[in-house]
């Protein structure tokens, strides 16, 4: 299971830079505290009122107007500001002005490698944010090489002060390894318990999943479940998934009546994550309904279920799901579209699939099988759960 979802170049930056979920500007100037603390509460009048009055003889305070400028849809006003800001050198101006070649505000064609040059002269000069940024881009290879301990280096700045985003994206980063430079599950873990208590609920989901597996940290079950399901009430479905994954794990017993709650416990979670839209969940449903394990066994459920993540980009579900099709097990046949699926499994790389694709057209006309390679060749995978164009908002767990 992963929480690290694959975002375009501009979303990834946005991600990081939209308002914050919370009124604290501690990362400016005293002078700008309250109103960027206006902005990132989404008042946007005040916010204006007060930068405009800052803005003719402070170049952070002109940034900032600019950036409320773009979002009211005064282009030549907001990019006048920041570029103005950006020339008189500043690092807020920098890192807006990159902002603007990432995402192509205002007309500006996009230009990522101009957007990190001006995100690196930002984080040069210590802002924060920038910091995260690169970071981030870093971590992913998105618009540069991908190099973790440049990552890391990034991001140990950016979380220097504290900030929950910076210290989730650097556990993240402890996790990787890169040549010489090994994973660190201990610092990981660590870091994800400093920001999920500030209240990141991805750091909940990846800290309660540290305590369930005992990785980097000690095994503590109960307080996993604890953390998942604070993670699960902060709008993470991944922690849904978690939580039947350690319910699923649980050792069997003596106790039948136990076991069998235990199995259900674990699939109304499934069922909670599956319609949320994560695809892992929905292929363990679709196994569940298959096999009668913890349900009453139903083909044509699990053919949904299939479906669902299969659509997704999900390999091993896509594998499945053409099984199903060509064979007609769980209702009508449709060895065309079944030869579709086998094909896009075998192209993700499931170890099956080729073997089986081989037999099913034995029975498919030449026609029909070059309809179902075009129709491979058209797909494009459809996530369920949309990508949130700001950042998760902090839900600090209740004492």
């Amino acid at each position: 299971m992963t929480v690290w979802r694959v975002v375009p170049f501009a979303a990834l930056l946005a991600a990081t830079v939209a308002h914050a979920q919370s009124n604290d500007a501690g990362d400016v100037s005293p002078a700008l505290r309250s109103a960027v603390a206006a902005y990132r509460a989404g008042d946007l009048v005040t916010a204006e009122s007060s930068l405009r009055a800052l803005a003719p003889t402070d170049a952070d305070a002109a940034a900032w107007l600019g950036a409320i400028m773009l979002e009211r849809g005064l282009q030549r006003d907001g990019l006048r500001l920041i570029q103005r800001s950006a020339d008189s050198g500043s690092a807020e101006g920098a890192h807006r002005l990159a902002l603007v070649f990432a995402q192509g505000d205002g007309g500006t064609p996009r230009n990522e490698a101009r957007a990190i040059e001006l995100f690196g002269q930002a984080a040069e000069k210590g802002h924060q944010r920038a910091q995260l940024n690169l970071g981030m881009l870093y971590l992913r290879g998105q618009g540069v090489p991908r190099d973790v301990i440049q990552a890391r280096a990034w991001l140990e700045k950016a979380a220097a002060s504290g900030d929950p985003y910076a210290l989730y994206v650097l556990g993240r980063a402890m996790e990787e390894s890169a040549g010489p430079v090994g994973a660190d599950s201990v610092r990981a873990a660590n870091l994800y318990r400093q920001a999920a208590e500030k209240g990141h609920p991805l750091a909940a989901l990846r800290y309660g999943m540290a305590l369930a597996d005992g990785a980097g940290v000690k095994r503590d079950v109960v307080a996993a479940q604890r953390w998942l399901m604070h993670a699960q009430q902060s709008g993470v479905p991944e922690a849904a998934l978690a939580l039947a994954d350690m319910a699923a794990r649980t050792p069997a017993t003596r106790d039948k009546a136990m076991n069998e709650k235990i199995l259900k416990s674990a699939i109304t979670w499934l069922e909670v994550a599956a319609h949320a839209g994560v695809p892992s969940a929905q292929f363990k449903l679709a196994n569940a309904y298959f096999a009668g394990a913890g349900v009453t066994r139903d083909l044509p459920q699990a053919q949904l279920w299939y479906g669902r993540a299969a659509q997704q980009g999900q390999t091993e579900a896509q594998n499945a799901f053409g099984i199903l099709l060509v064979n007609g097990a769980a209702g009508a046949a449709d060895p065309v579209e079944g030869y579709k699926w086998l094909l896009l499994a075998e192209r993700g790389g499931h170890p099956e699939s080729r073997t089986i694709r081989e037999k099913a057209i034995e029975q498919l006309p030449d026609r029909d099988r070059k309809k179902a390679e075009a129709l491979a060749q058209k797909f494009a995978p459809t996530p369920e759960m949309p990508i949130d164009p700001v950042p998760p908002r902090l839900n600090p767990p209740k004492q």
